[in-house]
């Protein structure tokens, strides 16, 4: 498995497509919940807490949004 980086690291999102990536690696400074969501806004795909320190791997749609306001999102392309 590789991994391909589409962009720097985005700071607390608000409703961000994340560069249009359909992984997006993140990693909370604090405690925080990330929020997925239809581009819409509208529409709630799903929400997960993680812990200070943590980190996640997010398997998106290009269209979705990410809100989280205590992490950072790296855009990435998955291949294998």
């Amino acid at each position: 498995m590789a991994y391909k980086l589409l962009g720097d690291v985005i700071s607390d999102p608000t409703d961000n497509n994340i560069n249009g990536a359909t992984l997006v690696h993140i990693v909370a400074v604090g405690a925080d919940v990330v929020r997925l969501e239809k581009a819409d806004g509208t529409t709630l795909i799903g929400q997960i807490n993680i812990p200070a320190g943590g980190s996640i791997d997010l398997v998106k749609d290009s269209t979705d949004v990410v809100s989280c306001s205590n992490s950072g999102c790296t855009p990435i392309a998955y291949h294998w």
